[in-house]
């Protein structure tokens, strides 16, 4: 394997931490910042939008320069806000770092796994995206509950600091091992766009941004939910992290090898299916004893992190049988259908917070799912070949 891939998986292993230390982090930056969860959850909303609108414009404009140059200087934004987030006193300047912060992750996400691919060897493309893909998961399964541990004993700043040093440390390093002469991707917005002319491309694009949206707008407020509405100990939210990413690294195997054997569509609905009674469960288990509500907990999120992440591969599956000429188009705007997604469960669920609490987030996500699991059912299968 080319050494060179570490660093590429490197800085995916940084964003996908991040993406989760936010969450765990929340109530402790409304807290010290004096403001309400719901106040708090705009890090989430402009994070979305930043990534998801800002992502494809960035991707266009510097399209013309090598992927070294976009992936290291990428990577270095990346890092370099997470140091200011730990650091900056004031939550207006904390909230402009993590927007600005969320370009540099989704500039390095969209480039990172082509970059890859022009430095494997012939037949070894798969392996090569498999390697900055491994990045992604191993920050679920084991980097969020080693970033929570760091949180909970160091405080929420040095976690968000030590993440920061790695990624700019891995930026240099990009820069100094990657060549040069990588060119980039000169198409312009038009034609980046143009994916969504294709039948059906556009409805399985709404159903990722409806479940997103669903999903998050109970992750979004995991620690609250955790610590105020089921009282797990605050101790214990490195093992729920665990529980997630063990879930999340099996979800992903499981959804592509379900939607081999029966399709991309027939898989996506049964997932969606699930989760929407997953979500619509979650408040009775504030009803059980409570020696039995943790452990409940804990197999409730592995199932979570199982179809949130098995959501996926069937739905690119479905893209790719939709737009086999323009995969690559079609899933980088399934990342921004997710963003924008994800900006509205910030919304949504600050409002269901502030107006019938915690207990109903889970629920209205469910809702949200409904919706996704009509537009996956009213949408073209594709071609599943």
């Amino acid at each position: 394997m080319d050494a060179r891939l570490l660093w590429l998986a490197l800085g995916a292993f940084a964003g996908s931490v991040e993406s989760s230390l936010v969450v765990l982090v929340m109530p402790d930056v409304a807290a010290e910042m004096g403001i309400s969860l719901s106040e708090a959850g705009l890090l989430i909303f402009t994070y979305s939008i930043a990534y998801g609108i800002g992502t494809p414009i960035l991707a266009t404009v510097l399209g013309h320069v090598d992927r070294r140059t976009v992936v290291a200087g990428a990577e270095f934004v990346f890092g370099t806000m997470a140091v200011l987030f730990g650091l900056l006193p004031g939550y207006l300047l904390m909230l402009g770092a993590r927007t600005v912060l969320a370009c540099g992750a989704g500039l390095f996400t969209s480039t990172a796994q082509s970059t890859a691919v022009a430095l494997a060897a012939p037949g070894k493309r798969g392996s090569a995206i498999s390697t900055v893909v491994m990045g992604g998961s191993i920050a679920v399964a084991l980097g969020a509950p080693l970033a929570s541990l760091v949180a909970n004993s160091l405080g929420w700043r040095v976690a968000y600091v030590g993440l920061g040093v790695i990624a700019i440390l891995a930026a240099v390093t990009m820069w100094l091992r990657l060549p040069g002469d990588i060119h980039g991707d000169a198409r312009s917005l038009r034609e980046r766009l143009s994916v969504l002319k294709v039948r059906g491309v556009p409805t399985t694009l709404l159903t990722s941004g409806l479940l997103i949206m669903g999903t998050f707008i109970f992750f979004n407020f995991l620690a609250a939910i955790t610590t105020d509405f089921l009282g797990i100990d605050r101790s214990l939210m490195p093992v729920v992290m665990l529980a997630f990413g063990c879930g999340a690294m099996l979800g992903g195997h499981f959804g592509g090898w379900l939607a081999d054997r029966f399709g991309g569509k027939q898989t996506t609905l049964i997932i969606i299916g699930l989760m929407i009674v997953l979500l619509a469960g979650l408040p009775l288990l504030a009803l059980l004893p409570d020696p039995v509500v943790a452990p409940a907990f804990f197999g409730f999120m592995a199932v979570y992190g199982v179809l949130s992440w098995g959501f996926m591969p069937p739905q690119l599956h479905r893209l790719a049988g939709l737009s086999a000429k323009s995969v690559q188009l079609s899933a980088a705007l399934n990342l921004t259908a997710m963003n924008l997604g994800g900006a509205l469960s910030a919304v949504i669920g600050g409002v269901v917070l502030d107006l019938w609490g915690l207990a109903w987030l889970a629920p209205v996500g469910a809702l949200a799912a409904v919706l996704a699991l009509v537009t996956a059912w009213i949408a073209p299968a594709g071609s599943d070949h």
